[in-house]
């Protein structure tokens, strides 16, 4: 009986933490791109809402216009999504970093790949 409070209280120990550990927090993220065949970063604003795995984000470039996120998904660490900065469509797959940012590559459908990096909220 011992033996089974215990892997209970265990279970409820555990499973709160795995769920939050697998969440994205919404709100305004910053970061940048470095377009392909590019050196300069171009910044970046990100809106983000959560819906269980699934996400919503709007990207602001500033000058280079606004664009919204389609197919936003969250699993296993890792943010992806598509948008269209113009021709062709991009699809983004970014990985969290041991300090708590999401970085990867762009890849268009002419196969050239851009950097990303967004920047959760710290509040």
């Amino acid at each position: 009986m011992r033996s089974k409070t215990f892997a209970l209280l265990l279970l409820t120990l555990l499973v709160p933490a795995i769920c939050s550990a697998q969440t994205v927090k919404p709100g305004k993220w910053t970061g940048f791109a470095v377009p392909p065949d590019a050196d300069q970063e171009v910044p970046l604003t990100f809106d983000v809402t959560v819906n269980g795995d699934s996400l919503g984000i709007a990207i602001h470039a500033g000058e280079h216009g606004d664009f919204a996120a389609t197919e936003g998904h969250y699993a296993d660490h890792t943010i992806s999504f598509n948008f269209e900065p113009g021709s062709p469509r991009v699809h983004c797959v970014l990985t969290l970093s041991a300090d708590g940012v999401y970085t990867g590559d762009c890849v268009g459908e002419d196969l050239k790949s851009a950097q990303m990096t967004m920047v959760p909220p710290t509040d």
